[in-house]
């Protein structure tokens, strides 16, 4: 909490409170006891904010650009218990992560599963974020009543300075309007086609991904086991995975 507290005191100048919220500007660093990130600096006229203060594991933040679409980010970082067999593949530097996920989208009960949801876009693949080597999982739904949304949930792991096993979950999800539907506070549906809407969310993405440091990682021996890369998130990596549902 105490490093949260202190970014957002740092740009109390620049934020605008309103009810339990603080708007953001563009670059204002949010921090937890483990990592940091900077707010992205498009559309500043409508600031990301945040109202997770209260503690030191999470980072949270949302905004909403009108006539257009919402975006929801949150970042985790913990040492997991019972889940240590999903964090330690991501700690092996030869995991064949490709090949455990293709047989994962064809399991029969997740296949069954989703259809029982109705989940017509279903992705795993890789990302780098934050020099670590991570797994992406991505999922839509048909668009209804011209309401769409897309969520994607990331994985990394790393050995901290203390030499615990930690384990990094990101959510983060935009959704839209088209097809003459607007959200409840906005005037007017968007205008702006899902395909755009999607390649300005990975470009946010993208900033914050790429402004992200990891202050507890254990960088010496993450090099020495060959689980730090030189490579930043790539926008269009999604595009390059097949569709499982299809």
């Amino acid at each position: 909490m105490r490093s949260i507290l202190f970014f957002i005191t740092l740009f109390m100048a620049g934020c605008a409170y309103h009810h339990n919220s603080i708007d953001l500007k563009p670059y204002t660093k949010l921090s937890s006891n483990s990592m940091s990130i900077l707010t992205p600096n498009s559309y500043p006229n409508f600031p990301w904010w945040t109202w997770k203060i209260n503690t030191n594991k999470i980072i949270a933040m949302k905004r909403h650009i009108p006539n257009m679409m919402s975006e929801d980010v949150r970042i985790t970082v913990s040492i997991p218990e019972r889940l240590k067999e999903s964090t330690e593949k991501f700690l092996i530097k030869n995991f064949d992560y490709e090949k455990w996920a293709q047989d994962v989208l064809s399991r029969p009960d997740i296949v069954a599963n989703m259809k029982e949801r109705g989940v017509t876009y279903s992705k795993k693949y890789i990302d780098y974020i934050g020099g670590l080597r991570c797994g992406t999982d991505v999922e839509s739904s048909n668009l209804a009543l011209g309401v769409g949304s897309k969520r994607y949930y990331t994985v990394c792991g790393y050995h901290d300075v203390n030499g615990a096993k930690k384990r990094i979950d990101i959510f983060y999800n935009y959704t839209y309007t088209n097809r003459g539907t607007k959200f409840e506070a906005d005037k007017t549906s968007s205008t702006t086609t899902p395909q755009a809407m999607q390649k300005q969310f990975k470009q946010d993405m993208k900033a914050i991904f790429d402004s992200l440091v990891i202050h507890d990682m254990d960088r010496e021996r993450m090099s020495k086991e060959g689980l730090l890369h030189n490579k930043k998130y790539d926008v269009d990596t999604e595009n390059n995975v097949k569709n499982a549902c299809e």
